[in-house]
């Protein structure tokens, strides 16, 4: 099967949602990103498709640093394991080589073998093992929006100021940080992105930095907490108890007992198996 590769056009919309939804039944994002992935001017929306007719799609997105963050990789159910993902890649490859990244990054599930293999097929290697908790607006406690705990945090704007307040918990991120699923490495211009992007909030050495990279609708990400635990998860759920969202959301090292522990007594649900992230760098 002869499988070609070109940049997305808005007009291709219509059917990445159909591959979208026959990839992964019940789990669409495409539609609420258009705007941000139909734009190429950082990165690129790949499309492989064969005859004329799209059959697969993923993004390749410049991250504040100029690493690339591999996403949203979808294929037909009718053109799996037939050449597609495969294609997608060595366009993912060029891509990196043309944009002269210092790293590459993707995320899957634990589970996932088959993408996990490819990923590695590819030179990435799994970075960072981690787990996501939920806490959904229902199951806030009744006094989130008044606790104790949440006063005194004061908002950081200043990006020196945010890498410091990082610095004594990057090992507890394994030098990451993740919001909406997508997965950064700790550096000054992502500090810069923090600072720009996202809600830092400080309380003497405490830390904690909330917000989405996109659908904000859908939810608060904590991108970072360390220092008094349980203060941070007090603010993160009057935030959301100030908010119209429906939850929030963490992501945390697979090993990291202490921020699990200090979630789940704030109603946190954890997912297992977790979420790996792949990374190569150049």
């Amino acid at each position: 099967m002869n499988i070609s590769i070109r940049k997305g056009r808005i007009e291709d919309l219509p059917r990445l949602l159909e591959i979208e939804a026959s990839a992964i039944p019940g789990y669409g994002y495409l539609d609420g990103v258009k705007e941000e992935f139909f734009d190429n001017s950082r990165g690129e929306l790949i499309v492989a498709e064969t005859d004329g007719l799209p059959i697969g799609f993923a993004r390749f997105t410049l991250e504040y640093d100029g690493s690339a963050w591999l996403e949203i990789l979808r294929v037909h159910k009718d053109w799996q394991r037939k050449g597609c993902g495969r294609a997608i890649w060595a366009r993912f490859m060029e891509l990196a080589a043309q944009y002269r990244v210092p790293a590459m990054r993707m995320y899957t599930g634990e589970k996932n073998i088959a993408s996990r293999s490819l990923a590695e097929q590819h030179g990435l290697h799994v970075a960072w093992h981690t787990v996501e908790g939920v806490l959904m607006r229902e199951n806030l406690p009744a006094d989130a929006a008044h606790a104790d705990a949440a006063d005194g945090f004061v908002r950081i704007a200043d990006p020196a100021a945010v890498g410091a307040l990082m610095a004594p918990f990057a090992e507890d991120y394994h030098h990451y940080t993740s919001t909406n699923r997508t997965y950064y490495a700790l550096n000054d211009a992502l500090y810069a992105g923090l600072s720009k992007d996202f809600d830092v909030w400080a309380k003497g050495d405490s830390v904690l930095i909330t917000g989405a990279r996109f659908l904000p609708e859908r939810g608060i990400n904590i991108l970072c907490m360390g220092g008094d635990l349980t203060a941070c998860a007090a603010k993160a759920m009057a935030l959301l108890s100030a908010s119209d969202k429906p939850r929030l959301v963490a992501m945390v090292s697979e090993e990291d007992a202490a921020r699990q522990t200090a979630l789940e007594s704030a109603g946190f649900v954890f997912t297992r198996p977790g979420i790996i992230m792949l990374e190569r760098t150049f």
